[in-house]
């Protein structure tokens, strides 16, 4: 009965497309000598533009803030939560859209690794892959990830001519991140971000779950499953072009993609908190169901936390 009032619960804070669920501890992660002068320099300033609520799931303490939509604002929200609050991990769920042909609807996915992959490096035309990117020999950026060909999706093409365009080469770029354990000011790149490796091991056991297949009196033809992928992508985009996400799906193996996720594994990593995503593949027509999927899930997986806290005092 207590399971069934958390999920309802939960349930309401995924009215939109995504969260962010923290494991929480007692304490802050500021002194309360500066939380005091914080609250002090603001109390005739404007306020933080997120709200954190409280409370427990499966009578384990979390803290659940909603992203906002894009890669700044999930960021923004995972930078503030780690900020003021001492965490044990950072649960991301939420819904996505996929691009692996053999996953459908309603189905939740648990990506092992995470890429922003709107980070790029624009080639000039008339340049090509031989050609050295601007900057590149400083290491800011690098021909290693790949590129993007805009001539190869020329249409009309039928006597197998080479077409060219314009637009050129993207080539892909890791992010430039500082490690909060890392030196001062000395950065470091990171392009695929792993999942905590704990927590993704912990996942496999979520393959079992049974989840819905109808919402109301919409019904998908099959029932959706929980799949463990290798890759998952973000990026500010919102992606409804067939023909790049077959290209990404192909050049890169993701399966989910959205626009928040790799900013809060980015956030986590340079901060060193375990970090995991869960998205429910939706259309517009089976945002309910998939929303009400990615909850059982995160909700089952704190729940599996839970008994795992209880047999080894984590």
């Amino acid at each position: 009965m207590k399971m069934e009032a958390n999920t309802r619960v939960l349930r309401k804070f995924l009215e939109a497309v995504m969260c962010v669920i923290a494991f929480q501890h007692v304490r802050g992660a500021l002194t309360p000598d500066l939380l005091s002068k914080i609250a002090e320099a603001n109390r005739r300033g404007p306020h933080i533009g997120r709200r954190f609520r409280f409370g427990a799931i499966c009578e384990q303490p979390v803290i659940v803030v909603m992203t906002g939509l894009s890669m700044i604002n999930a960021a923004v929200t995972t930078q503030l939560l780690l900020s003021f609050f001492r965490v044990k991990g950072v649960l991301h769920y939420g819904t996505a859209g996929n691009v692996n042909p053999s996953l459908n609807t309603g189905d939740v996915l648990i990506p092992q690794y995470w890429a922003h992959l709107a980070l790029w490096s624009w080639q000039r035309y008339g340049q090509g892959p031989e050609d050295e990117l601007p900057l590149e020999a400083n290491g800011d950026y690098t021909r290693e990830i790949g590129y993007l060909k805009f001539a190869d999706y020329t249409t009309y093409i039928g006597d197998g001519s080479s077409y060219d365009n314009r637009l050129n080469n993207i080539w892909y770029q890791p992010e430039e991140i500082f490690a909060i354990d890392g030196t001062p000011e000395e950065r470091q790149h990171a392009f695929w971000i792993p999942v905590d490796s704990m927590f993704f091991q912990m996942s496999q056991k979520l393959e079992e779950l049974r989840l819905e297949k109808c919402f109301n009196s919409t019904c998908l033809l099959r029932r959706p499953k929980v799949a463990r992928v290798q890759r998952g992508g973000s990026a500010s985009i919102f992606l409804s072009n067939t023909a790049y996400r077959s290209f990404i799906y192909n050049k890169f193996n993701v399966s989910p993609i959205d626009m928040e996720s790799a900013s809060v594994a980015l956030i986590c990593l340079q901060q060193r908190v375990p970090f995991i995503a869960f998205r429910a593949v939706s259309g517009s027509k089976f945002m309910p169901l998939a929303s009400m999927n990615s909850v059982a899930v995160v909700v089952e997986f704190i729940k599996q936390w839970a008994q795992l806290r209880v047999r080894y005092s984590l």
